[in-house]
């Protein structure tokens, strides 16, 4: 039975939880040897405890929790030396290096490791007002060995990689704003509304895909600082900016493009605009749509697709018609505006990749993007 649950648990945690509880075991076990054959500690549970609670999913995350978890205990026992040895009575001390430690502790500038600025001023407290400075100096290295460990760990064994994941996250935003974009030159060409052709909730599933590969991304890069994996140092995150940039500029538009139709019964319906004599939405605009969906599903931080510069062109000789508004734009150019700056943003050359030392009589295999 206890087997069942066990194995039942394990599959619901994922491929990184594991290996970060992995990386978490290593370095508490570690810790907890050296301190028992080093500083003959029966028991170095503080050791173990701050090996384990540093670990975090990456490199930068590691040594920035270990940053926070050295500044709360330095800062407990700071303030609780001046309290232990010259606030008489034991009560008044006591309940003083309380108050003064909870008060940083509530900032928030360590996050949840403020909760150690207390516990290691209570503990310094009780070890200095019990004349035990030898304990309070093994309870120190047991917690900068840990963090030592910590950060080894952390750092040496395996250090995720999270690209795969914002690949995902890059696809599928890619993918769903194609089809948005698709779908709006078809209200266009049909007369009709986008939230009839697309559904009521299409925008918040586009902010909903923008915000998921935002943070797949940052989470990613983020993997990749100091990471000492060769996958890490291989990657070209340039590139993957460039495109979440460019995507980012294509959501945005189409949202705009989207609000602008339905706002306007005449781009719509085929109503035609108070004060205008041109024919809305006939066919050059829903074309340049389905044109600039071509080209933002095309859109990996490589050339841009082919038929992007003849529509960059097309939609220029549609805006500076002469005359009547702009065929298909409902007398409104700001239509025309949004699909410019789409176009003008997946034309943008990605930046050069950098420099790399020469190394003469090597071959280097290029990993195709």
């Amino acid at each position: 039975m206890r087997g069942t649950a066990l194995s039942g648990l394990a599959r619901r945690i994922g491929g990184a939880g594991r290996a970060e509880a992995a990386r978490a075991a290593v370095a508490a076990g570690l810790t907890w040897q050296t301190c028992a054959t080093l500083l003959h500690r029966p028991a170095p549970y503080a050791g173990a405890v701050a090996a384990v609670l540093i670990v975090e999913t990456s490199v930068v995350r590691t040594a920035g929790a270990a940053l926070r978890y050295a500044a709360g205990c330095l800062l407990g026992v700071l303030v609780a030396i001046p309290g232990a040895l010259y606030v008489e009575p034991t009560t008044a001390g006591l309940g003083l290096v309380a108050f003064a430690s909870v008060l940083p502790a509530r900032q928030g500038f360590l996050g949840h490791y403020g909760l150690h600025v207390p516990t290691t001023a209570l503990l310094t407290f009780a070890m200095v007002r019990g004349r035990h400075p030898g304990e309070l100096g093994s309870h120190l290295a047991e917690i900068v060995l840990g963090m030592a460990f910590g950060l080894a760990c952390g750092a040496l064994l395996f250090p995720a990689v999270r690209v795969r994941s914002a690949e995902r996250a890059l696809d599928d935003l890619r993918l769903l704003t194609a089809r948005h974009l698709d779908g709006l030159a078809d209200a266009a060409a049909r007369h009709r509304r986008p939230r009839d052709v697309l559904g009521p909730t299409w925008q918040d599933d586009l902010d909903t895909a923008l915000g998921r590969a935002r943070k797949a991304v940052e989470e990613a890069h983020e993997s990749l600082r100091w990471n000492v994996r060769p996958t890490a140092r291989r990657r070209r995150w340039h590139l993957d900016h460039q495109v979440l940039h460019s995507l980012t500029e294509a959501a945005d538009r189409a949202a705009a493009t989207g609000r602008l139709l339905d706002a306007h019964p005449a781009a719509a319906t085929g109503a035609r605009t108070p004060g205008t004599t041109g024919t809305p939405c006939p066919d050059p605009y829903p074309r340049l749509l389905r044109t600039a969906a071509l080209c933002v599903y095309s859109c990996r931080g490589g050339r841009p697709h082919p038929a992007l510069p003849a529509t960059r062109h097309a939609l220029a000789r549609l805006a500076t018609t002469d005359g009547d508004p702009p065929a298909g734009t409902a007398g409104d150019p700001r239509l025309l505006e949004h699909l410019g700056a789409v176009l003008d943003r997946l034309a943008t050359p990605a930046p050069a990749p950098p420099a790399r030392p020469h190394r003469p009589c090597t071959l280097q295999r290029l990993s195709p993007r």
